[in-house]
């Protein structure tokens, strides 16, 4: 049985089934799985699934702004209104959160790992809705312990900040989430392949370009760069980057997006990047072939206006799941 887990007992989304799938949305196809049933199999063909990871307990630590817990049903909402274009060849489920408040974050993070492992298991692509950037340690951790252990996992990270920040004073937070992963990676005498795209200067101090540095296997691109580059020469490195290495995990914080686009988020980015720029850099990823999950976090309801946050989070899903279905399919 998996803990800190609650499947969906209700219909959180809007609209009657629709048999016209020309007229179709999300949230009319969208089925609702509960991981601990112990008679799953894996599933046969395309198949995605949500799950919530409702705890922003590390932005609080990292004195960010709360309200990331808010996030996964945010994104739900605006998910359920994207219009269906899979046809019949694809199935997307609902499977629920990990939730805790009296839980810990460690707890939380566990509670996430194994749940992605199940759902790895079961054929079902795992797409977390965080929730502050500290899901992302339990997702990797999932995704990682999913595959041979002798095989790497690459990780690649659209982010303003770093998040390797040093956690033996503070524990665990939203700001140390791949120094986890790289202190994971070290003790099991790997390298830690990890990638950034959207890194602003202004908002990390020098240890961390200095840990950066010194360290086998992490790259980064900055905004500007991916500005100044451009998409072509952009896409070349992260295809340099993923060379010989053939699992991958993409996480994706909203606040990497200038604060025009993405309001809604623990901190604010006043130079981010425009999500026009990003999109196609993310749909080449996601074309590798490689990508065997991703998240979306950091969208803080309470902060937002509109829904614009969420409602971008939704539409990378929408083009992210659009091409690992074409991708799937076409094998």
């Amino acid at each position: 049985m998996l803990k800190n887990y609650f499947p969906r007992r209700y219909s959180y989304y809007q609209g009657a089934i629709e048999d016209d799938l020309y007229n179709a949305k999300w949230g009319m196809l969208i089925q609702f799985l509960d991981l601990n049933k112990e008679d799953l199999s894996p599933f046969e063909g395309v198949n995605f699934a949500l799950i919530g990871f409702k705890s922003d307990k590390g932005v609080y630590i990292n004195h960010g702004r709360v309200g990331a817990v808010e996030g996964p049903d945010a994104i739900r909402t605006q998910v359920a209104k994207l219009p269906w274009h899979f046809g019949q060849s694809v199935r997307i489920y609902d499977v629920g959160d990990i939730d805790g408040p009296n839980r810990t974050l460690e707890e939380l993070q566990m509670s996430l790992a194994q749940a992605v492992r199940r759902l790895r298991a079961l054929n079902l692509i795992p797409i977390v809705l965080g929730g502050g950037h500290e899901t992302a340690f339990g997702h990797y951790l999932g995704l990682k312990n999913s595959i041979d252990s002798e095989k790497e996992l690459a990780v690649i990270n659209m982010d303003a900040h770093f998040d390797l920040r040093p956690y033996d004073q503070t524990g665990p937070n939203s700001g140390t989430g791949f120094r986890q992963m790289f202190d994971y990676s070290l003790n099991a005498n790997q390298v830690f392949p990890y990638m950034v795209l959207g890194i602003q200067e202004h908002s990390n101090n020098l240890f961390l370009f200095d840990f950066v540095a010194k360290s086998k296997a992490i790259q980064f691109l900055t905004g500007q760069d991916i500005h100044s580059l451009g998409n072509q020469k952009v896409c070349q490195k992260v295809d340099d980057f993923l060379r010989d290495r053939p699992y991958l995990y993409l996480t994706i914080d909203m606040d990497c997006f200038s604060a025009g686009y993405a309001p809604g988020v623990s901190a604010i980015q006043s130079l981010g990047l425009d999500p026009q720029l990003a999109l196609p850099i993310l749909q080449h990823i996601a074309a590798s072939g490689k990508l065997i999950g991703f998240d979306i976090v950091e969208v803080s309801p309470p902060h937002d206006i509109d829904n614009h946050t969420a409602n971008l989070a939704a539409t990378l899903i929408f083009y992210l799941t659009q091409v690992l279905a074409q991708k799937q399919i076409a094998h």
